[in-house]
């Protein structure tokens, strides 16, 4: 039997859909963490253990991804996942309690820690897995700026309509997701020799510390904005303009790909991005407050599509490239429940989010100078 075609418009579509389904609740909770704790009057750290319960599920099941993703039928799989991903996102509509939220994240978290695995399994097995990624990230980032330029249009305070236009949004991606392959690649490429798993690990353990380091930041811009007493509509706005940002990024991969190499991009863009969030460590203001949310994104997410690229390029078994979903989700989890914790203790978690950053590049860029040791070695 003949593999599958992989590189058609329907299957870049479907990679970009599910992945956009699968990272929508992310890229607006600092909204959705702002509006539930005006709410409810939740502490910073009862904040961050909301994106916690997300990402606990959503990491559990992106866990089990090696054991399902090759065998499963993908649109039968996807088909189940977006039921828990929109019924979770909905529920959080109905909720009356903190613990009621708890769960309904938890659910959702369920629904995308299936989409996530599997859209990034069909990007890897792409001819160009670098530009796949680059041409998937992008509609992540720009649909949920999407949606909170129309919260921002609309005045809205920040739990207004976030939820309904979110459900609407998983609608448009299931659609968009018609043209899902029901497999991936088959034993052919998967079973091939030479594959050494220790650094495709440490690949993860790179993405997921980066991860967290970026992620514990831009969950409590939100929170940040509102102690610094931003109006709503210039939060939403500029939160708008990152994720934009964060889009915008990898273009850099999806036009140049892997002609300087994928090193020197991943350097620059984490120089770039922790000088951007040292910048936060001085008085804050509206204008250092909009600096930053245009160069972090930018610059971070041009780094961590060349991060992906890497840990697809050593991964022979096709099986490591669908656990990036669970790394991510480690990092989300991890990252807001200690910015959270620290905050709550007086602390400042700034210094630790950049460290994670910087720590994860160094990993990676361990992985870099490995594989292309063998690879000298092997001519």
């Amino acid at each position: 039997m003949s593999p599958p075609n992989l590189n058609t418009p329907a299957v870049f579509c479907s990679a970009a859909a599910t992945g956009t389904a699968a990272v929508l609740i992310f890229s607006v909770m600092p909204v959705l963490i702002g509006g539930f704790a005006e709410q409810f009057q939740l502490s910073d750290a009862q904040a961050g253990l909301i994106a916690t319960s997300y990402f606990s599920s959503y990491a559990l099941v992106a866990l089990s991804c090696p054991l399902w993703v090759r065998r499963f039928d993908w649109r039968v799989t996807i088909f189940l996942a977006y039921i828990a991903l929109i019924l979770g996102t909905q529920c959080l509509a109905l909720a009356v309690s903190y613990e009621q939220i708890l769960i309904s994240m938890a659910v959702a978290g369920l629904g995308a820690g299936i989409l996530f695995p599997v859209s990034l399994t069909l990007a890897a097995d792409t001819r160009r897995p670098e530009r796949t990624y680059a041409l998937k990230i992008m509609p992540e980032q720009l649909i949920p700026a999407a949606i909170l330029l129309i919260l921002a249009g609309l005045k809205a305070t920040p739990g207004d309509y976030v939820i309904t236009l979110a459900v609407g949004t998983l609608l448009l991606c299931a659609l968009g997701s018609l043209g899902m392959p029901d497999k991936g690649l088959t034993t052919t490429r998967v079973s091939e020799a030479g594959t050494d798993v220790g650094w495709g690990v440490l690949g993860l353990i790179a993405l997921a510390v980066s991860f967290a380091g970026y992620a514990g930041l831009w969950v409590f811009f939100e929170r940040i904005a509102t102690q610094l007493e931003f109006s709503d509509t210039f939060t939403q706005t500029w939160l708008a303009v990152g994720l934009v940002m964060s889009g915008i990024g990898p273009l850099f991969a999806a036009i140049y790909a892997n002609r300087f190499g994928y090193a020197k991009p991943i350097i620059g863009g984490t120089l770039i991005a922790v000088t951007a969030m040292a910048l936060l460590a001085f008085e804050i203001d509206k204008l250092r407050f909009a600096i930053v949310l245009i160069i972090l994104p930018l610059a971070y997410y041009v780094m961590i599509t060349y991060m992906m690229a890497v840990i697809a390029g050593v991964d022979k078994t096709g099986k490591i490239s669908g656990l990036m979903s669970f790394a991510l989700a480690i990092g989300a989890g991890v990252g807001p429940a200690a910015f959270g914790a620290l905050n709550d203790a007086a602390l400042s978690p700034l210094a630790i989010m950049i460290i994670g950053v910087g720590l994860g590049s160094v990993l990676i860029l361990w992985v870099i100078q490995s594989n292309t040791l063998r690879q000298e070695q092997a001519e």
